[in-house]
């Protein structure tokens, strides 16, 4: 029995192999632009690491000199009278310091995918006050009106979600205001309950934001400003946080800005459907037991 070819079956078999070479291309193909995207991502988070030490260097170190310095003063001896502005000063050094920490520590664990949620029934408006008197250094310097809708003590807005999360979120919404507005402004903060969501808007009164910086305001490091010039002080860190925490949280944010007219933050959050226990409850973004008469931070 012949075990030749046809002229029919050679040209198919052909035809498999040239078929089976294109497909070997174009996997390889396929395969190179994959490593080629996984080696621009191992490139770009390599920048980004070098940006982060190099934008976080003057944040800790600045502030860090300042109060060192001022101790120092206040070691050495002033006069009576000077005492109470050098504290000043220290505490508002300090506050920065510490709000940057909490950021770059909040970063790491978004970046790493390690942001544990804390879960317990918080007193929204609570949070609000503390995070507006937490500035209210910064705010007076400024000059700047605060207004918190409501304002009724006896209207409580709880909420189940992640207090230390929520905290942050306002916190960073609230210096962007505070260090975009423009002097003898003001900054209004609403929260309100809507369909089941919680929704909190924090608006000022400062120089906007124009249309084509809008879609680089959540990026890492980014600010409308750059270089040695700018005017405004920060990393470009606090929009990216918010941005990361609030997809955290399964939220959205959007941003209403006009160039010179100010801008509206609006964080709209769901109510988290975790069990958690009945007499959890969290205000300043830490959580607390309570027992009859008796209240255990933990």
């Amino acid at each position: 029995m012949s075990n030749r070819l046809s002229d029919d079956e050679l040209i198919e078999e052909l035809k498999k192999r040239f078929d089976h070479t294109k497909q070997t291309l174009f996997d390889l193909k396929v395969m190179t632009r994959k490593l080629e995207a996984v080696n621009k991502k191992l490139e770009s988070s390599e920048q980004v690491k070098s940006n982060f030490v190099s934008h976080m260097k003057n944040e800790i170190n600045n502030p860090l000199t300042s109060i060192l310095g001022l101790t120092a003063q206040l070691i050495s001896g002033i006069p009576e009278e000077m005492v109470v502005p050098v504290a000043n000063m220290i505490h508002a050094e300090a506050f920065s310091l510490d709000f940057q920490l909490r950021n770059i520590f909040a970063a790491a664990d978004l970046e790493s995918g390690e942001a544990d949620m804390q879960i317990s029934n918080t007193d929204v408006m609570t949070v609000i006050r503390d995070v507006a008197d937490s500035f209210k250094h910064q705010t007076d310097e400024k000059q700047l009106t605060v207004n918190i809708a409501p304002d009724a003590p006896e209207a409580p807005l709880n909420f189940k979600t992640d207090s230390p999360k929520l905290q942050l979120l306002i916190a960073n919404l609230f210096s962007n205001a505070l260090e975009f507005n423009r002097p003898e402004g003001s900054i209004d903060i609403l929260a309100e309950l809507v369909d089941n969501h919680l929704s909190v808007s924090v608006t000022d009164t400062g120089c906007g934001i124009h249309p084509e910086d809008m879609d680089k305001i959540f990026d890492r490091f980014r600010q409308g400003e750059s270089g040695t010039t700018k005017t405004h002080k920060g990393h470009g860190l606090g929009l990216s946080i918010t941005k990361a925490i609030v997809d955290l949280l399964e939220g959205s944010v959007t941003v209403d800005c006009s160039p010179e007219k100010g801008c509206t933050f609006t964080i709209s959050i769901p109510e988290t459907e975790m069990d958690i226990e009945a007499d959890a409850f969290a205000v300043d973004g830490n959580e607390f037991f309570f027992d009859d008469d008796q209240v255990e931070a933990f």
